[in-house]
């Protein structure tokens, strides 16, 4: 199994900053997020609570995104992680269409974009972005 992010939803205390140092990071233009969190309530009699999941790429082994791409523009990296070649993409979505988790998006350039786990990150060293910004150590690479 390649590179991915690991999430302990018990650990998250649902301040963002894993959205927040994402979208930073990366200049995500307004709309296009690449780690998401979702918060709902437990209203179990006596265990109620607030829960937090999150959407975020999970480099799947079997990765419908890749496999439907018709121009190779999505394709997997040395540690596993599913990369776009923006200058391949197209721009036709089947990647969005197959994704069972909604995860590739598009922005102004009508491109596909999607979590790559911070490659230029990586390469210094350094763990991605919303890791290194998680207060509760929730989320981990």
């Amino acid at each position: 199994m390649g590179k991915h992010l690991i999430i302990d939803e018990e650990r998250c205390m649902g301040c963002c900053a894993c959205e927040i140092a994402c979208k930073m990071e990366h200049q995500l233009p307004k709309g296009i997020r690449f780690i998401v969190m979702n918060e709902k309530e437990d209203r179990t009699p006596g265990k109620e609570k607030l829960c937090f999941s999150f959407s975020v790429c999970h480099q799947c082994s079997y990765a419908a995104c890749m496999e439907n791409c018709p121009t190779g523009a999505l394709w997997r990296d040395g540690d596993g992680v599913i990369r776009v070649d923006e200058d391949s993409c197209i721009g036709c979505r089947k990647c969005q269409e197959a994704c069972s988790y909604g995860i590739p998006q598009f922005g102004p350039k009508g491109i596909t974009q999607k979590c790559q786990l911070c490659q230029d990150r990586r390469e210094k060293g350094l763990e991605p972005a919303c890791v290194q910004a998680c207060p509760a150590r929730a989320i981990s690479f």
